[in-house]
C-alpha cells in the first residue's frame, strides 16, 4: 500500500466520521467497569471486567468469556465452595453476595482519576488479588458528630482486619457528605499507616454523596 492510498484511506475514514456526527449520530458512554453474569448475552466494551464467581463457571467457559470481551477480569467470589485458581482471571476478591456493588464503587472511585495519580497496572492487579486473594471489607457511621465521623469509620474499617496480617495492597474508598478537610484526610491515614507493611501501596478514593450525618469507607485489601 503506498503513502497516497493510505492518506486516502484516513481522509475517507474522516469524512465518514464527519457524516455520522452531522447526521447526530450518539455514541453511548463506555464503562469503566462492566459486571459480568453467566445468564448475560451481550457484554460492552469495557477496560476492566467483574464477574461473580459461581457454580457454572467453570475454566473453558471463563476463557471463552476473556476471548468475547478482551479486557482485564477480576473473579467477585460470593460463595464459601472452594474455588480452583482460573488462569483467565486476573484477581479474585472475596465478598458477601449483597456486596458486589460496593465492590465495584471502591475500585471506580479509586481509580476514577488514575492517571492523574500514576496508579501503575500491575498495582492494580494485585490489590485485586492477582497475587494473594483479596478481601472486601466495608464501615458506616451515623449520629455522631461530623468531627468523629471519619476517624471512627476508618476505625470500625480497620478493626475487621484480623489481628497479626500485614496489609500490602488496599483500595480504600471514602463516602461522605463534604469534601474531606487536610485534617480528617490525615487521620485517615495515620490510621491506615498503623495496620500496613511499610512497603505496601495504598490508594484513596473519595466520593461526595447527598447523605447528611452518614459517613461510610470501603476497603479491598490484600494481607500476606
Amino acid at each position: 500500500m503506498t503513502a497516497d492510498s493510505i492518506f486516502k484511506d484516513k481522509q475517507t475514514i474522516k469524512n465518514d466520521i464527519n457524516e455520522e456526527r452531522s447526521n447526530e449520530l450518539q455514541i453511548e458512554h463506555i464503562p469503566l467497569t462492566t459486571l459480568y453474569t453467566p445468564q448475560a448475552d451481550s457484554y460492552l466494551l469495557s477496560e476492566v471486567g467483574f464477574i461473580v464467581i459461581e457454580d457454572g463457571w467453570d475454566e473453558q467457559s471463563l476463557l471463552n468469556l476473556q476471548q468475547q470481551v478482551g479486557c482485564t477480569l477480576f473473579a467477585l467470589q460470593t460463595t464459601d465452595k472452594h474455588i480452583d485458581r482460573f488462569e483467565v482471571i486476573d484477581g479474585i476478591i472475596i465478598c458477601k453476595a449483597d456486596e458486589v456493588e460496593q465492590v465495584i464503587s471502591v475500585f471506580e472511585s479509586v481509580l476514577f482519576d488514575r492517571d492523574k495519580v500514576g496508579i501503575d497496572v500491575n498495582d492494580i492487579k494485585r490489590s485485586c488479588g492477582s497475587e494473594k486473594t483479596a478481601k472486601f471489607i466495608q464501615a458506616r457511621v451515623t449520629g455522631i458528630p461530623d468531627s468523629e465521623q471519619i476517624k471512627s469509620t476508618v476505625n470500625h474499617l480497620l478493626n475487621q482486619i484480623p489481628e497479626g496480617l500485614s496489609t500490602q495492597y488496599m483500595m480504600l474508598d471514602i463516602e461522605s457528605d463534604h469534601k474531606l478537610s487536610l485534617e480528617e484526610f490525615f487521620s485517615v491515614t495515620t490510621a491506615v499507616e498503623s495496620w500496613i507493611a511499610d512497603d505496601s501501596e495504598v490508594f484513596y478514593g473519595n466520593r461526595i454523596i447527598d447523605k447528611p450525618d452518614r459517613c461510610w469507607m470501603g476497603a479491598i485489601y490484600v494481607a500476606g
